[in-house]
């Protein structure tokens, strides 16, 4: 996400530095790791701190000291188990005369090339004291190192092994050593790169470059006195960098945001004829209160010159298809194309089936575009519409195909957006630059985060659900409850009622997961006493696993042999899932069972009950998402949760946000807040960029510095050092070139 200079010290393919094999660099690429830059935004695990030498005497159990000392024997013995060791008695060199002992089980003829009585060593390592038997017979307690670091004072001078030293993980099929050593050699090319930022910036605000930054991370000044954080991750210089990270999505926005108001738009003349308005008088129901003023909301912003950019979010069932529905059929009435773009097939096809009567009636040319189409038929639909004879395109990121042209693109209108980010943004305005854009989001965005990730957008909020609609009930079960809990779902199956039956994963094995983006934290403990639905009956089984949907299936046809059900997963051929949901809405079906691929804007009036599996692994918002499938045709829902293993703490309150009926305006700011500080938003899954230093939600709290720096920075624009602003240009390209698959 930083915009690195064109410089031998980032650009350089890991393929020319030599010393890492065919199968090392394969590894790494599997990572996404070509270059130096690469490697450079890996931080090190920890630091060591060499600084000075401290002695013997001062050693303490369990923490690390750094000291010298001379070896005053070496000795290869036999323990009790039968396994040899080598022990290596050591008198401190600082004068006060302690004595230690180094102990090594393996690598043992390695160790005693090195080490040799009368050698004089530094050593770097953690004690634990053990009673001194050498002599025979008790002696006093040794500080007794097992494995530690060593260099032989012969043959390194100690001058060189004074400092603050990276220490690296495993990555790919580097080893620590040979990726410090990588390092190291990266770092030599360092010398004569250009700053990123421009340097009036940097003074006015105190700041170091982050290609200053990036160096001082992995080779930190020995600077005496003062702690050195055990973490790469909470130092300065990674917080800063972070910081800066943040700083430069800031300006892509503020740049974007520009940009767009510097295009204009063709507008319809005054008092020319909606379509939009058409297409609302033809619906079997009025718009709520909310709904029409959230449209009369973005039709204002549609009217100014400039590109319209609008974030559309609202409750699960609060009606935003029908608003955005209105606002393409707007565009088709001009004359001109829209675009609905879904993440999924399978909601492309529902959107596809809901438009399509409407545009038959006011004679506008509509076509879905999938991934499944047959090759037939996709030939004469994208000759359609390259010639505009197709006014409404519905389909998946198959519309982002830079072989699919539009001939007169005016809107776009993005679907569930937590699924579709900024990267397909900027690959869809490949097709016009200057297209409105509507994204939609039935998972409502926390402020915080709406300002990091939507702050170049206005954002249109549906309040409450449409007239009719009430949140389901809740019951929570537990490993042990289970046959309670299918026995409760399978009772109401054979009432009559249609129903979702959901698992994490599609196979038997444990790591054949299903689609979801599951983001719970399935251990921990947590929960109270009472017993029932909605309370914890105790310790449940520890080790209990959810059931793949294959088992589920077969355990509801045991409890309900006759209630007829179907299955449907990411992994299943699009055609035959079309078809069991198409059996699903008619009726044929009466329960589907399937993975959380059906969290995403799946419509189905008269489902109103689902048993979710293993549902402590769910994140709240997905959770959020499941309960919005069901109660959708009015009436009385029921949401059953069955929890395996020992939930954690925020698992429970995950649980019990939703039995209290909260709206998803509450969840979204209370899933931000239960999150750890090491638990990522998903991002990646999400269409936005990578963020090598940034971590959401721990670092929300730099957002109103970062946007400080960021005006600050935009303001120098006429400023910018040479390559800066072409590297922002390769940023944005490189995101929406990825979004293609390119």
């Amino acid at each position: 996400m930083i915009p690195w200079p064109r410089h031998p010290a980032f650009d350089t393919p890991l393929s020319a530095l030599g010393g890492i094999s065919k199968p090392g660099l394969a590894s790494l690429e599997k990572k996404g790791i070509a270059s130096f830059k690469d490697l450079l935004e890996l931080p090190p695990l920890r630091y060591q701190d060499r600084r000075e030498l401290a002695p013997l005497a001062y050693a303490k159990e369990g923490e690390s000291i750094f000291f010298s000392a001379v070896v005053t024997s070496v000795s290869e013995r036999r323990a009790k188990s039968g396994l040899n060791y080598l022990r290596c008695t050591v008198e401190d060199l600082s004068g006060l005369g302690a004595k230690g002992a180094l102990m090594f089980f393996r690598g043992i003829n390695y160790i005693l090339r090195l080490i040799r009585q009368g050698d004089s060593v530094a050593v770097l390592g953690t004690p634990n004291f053990q009673q001194d038997w050498s002599s025979g017979r008790p002696g006093p307690a040794l500080p007794t190192f097992a494995h530690p670091e060593f260099w032989n004072l012969t043959e390194t001078p100690l001058e060189r092994l004074l400092g603050v030293f990276p220490v690296y993980g495993r990555t790919g099929k580097l080893t620590p050593g040979l990726r410090k050593a990588v390092m190291a050699r990266i770092l030599e090319s360092f010398g004569g790169e250009p700053k990123i930022l421009p340097e009036a910036f940097l003074a006015g605000q105190g700041l170091k470059d982050p290609t200053e930054l990036v160096r001082i991370l992995h080779a930190p000044p020995a600077a005496p006195g003062g702690r050195i954080p055990r973490s790469a991750r909470d130092t300065k210089t990674f917080k800063s960098l972070a910081l800066m990270e943040l700083v430069f999505w800031r300006t892509l926005a503020l740049r974007e945001k520009e940009r767009r108001l510097r295009l204009e738009c063709r507008r319809p003349p005054a008092g020319a004829a909606d379509l939009g308005d058409a297409f609302v008088s033809m619906l079997p129901f009025s718009l709520s209160g909310e709904q029409a003023r959230v449209l009369a909301e973005i039709k204002s912003v549609m009217e100014r010159p400039s590109p319209a950019n609008v974030l559309l979010q609202g409750e699960v069932g609060s009606g935003k298809t029908a608003v955005a529905a209105a606002l393409l059929f707007r565009a088709a009435g001009e004359g001109r194309q829209g675009a609905l773009v879904a993440p999924t097939d399978l909601l492309a096809r529902q959107h596809f089936e809901f438009l399509l009567p409407y545009a038959q009636r006011l004679g506008v040319g509509a076509e879905l575009f999938a991934g499944s189409n047959p090759a037939s038929k996709r030939k004469k639909s994208l000759e359609a519409l390259a010639s505009g004879e197709i006014r409404l395109a519905v389909g998946t990121q198959a519309l982002l195909f830079p072989k699919l042209a539009f001939r007169d693109l005016a809107l776009a209108v993005v679907d569930e957006q937590h699924r579709f980010g900024v990267k397909q943004r900027l690959a869809l305005r490949e097709k016009n630059a200057a297209v409105d854009l509507v994204s939609m989001s039935a998972t409502p965005i926390p402020r915080s985060l709406a300002l990091t990730f939507y702050g170049e957008m206005d954002i249109s909020s549906i309040r409450g659900t449409l007239p009719g609609r009430r949140q389901p009930e809740v019951e929570i079960f537990y490993s042990e409850q289970a046959d309670a809990a299918y026995s409760r779902f399978a009772e109401l199956l054979r009432s009559g009622e249609k129903g979702f039956l959901v698992s994490p994963k599609i196979g038997e094995a444990a790591d054949e997961d299903g689609e979801g983006e599951g983001e719970g934290d399935p251990g921990g403990g947590g929960g109270d006493a009472s017993a029932g639905p909605g309370g914890r009956p105790g310790a449940a089984a520890p080790g209990r696993r959810s059931a793949s949907i294959s088992e589920m299936q077969r355990r509801l046809e045991a409890l309900a042999p006759d209630v007829a059900s179907g299955v449907v997963h990411g992994r299943l051929d699009a055609i035959l899932r079309s078809k069991v949901m198409s059996d699903f809405r008619e009726g044929a079906i009466r329960c589907l069972v399937a993975t959380t691929i059906v969290e995403v804007g799946v419509d189905i009036p008269g489902v109103n009950v689902m048993l979710i599996e293993g549902a402590e692994t769910l994140g709240l918002a997905q959770l959020h998402q499941l309960r919005g499938r069901l109660g959708r045709g009015g009436g009385a829902a029921l949401l059953i949760l069955l929890a395996h293993g020992n939930p954690s703490d925020n698992a429970e309150r995950r649980f019990q946000a939703l039995k209290s009926g909260a709206d998803g305006y509450y969840l979204a700011e209370l899933d931000l807040k239960l999150r750890g500080p090491g638990d990522d938003l998903g991002l990646k899954q999400s269409g936005w960029p990578d963020f090598a230093f940034a971590k959401f939600p721990r670092d929300l709290k730099h957002l109103p510095k970062a946007f400080e720096l960021a005006d600050a920075l935009f303001g120098l624009r006429g400023q910018f050092p040479p390559g800066l602003s072409d590297a922002l240009d390769k940023v944005e390209t490189e995101m929406a070139a990825e979004a293609l698959g390119i």
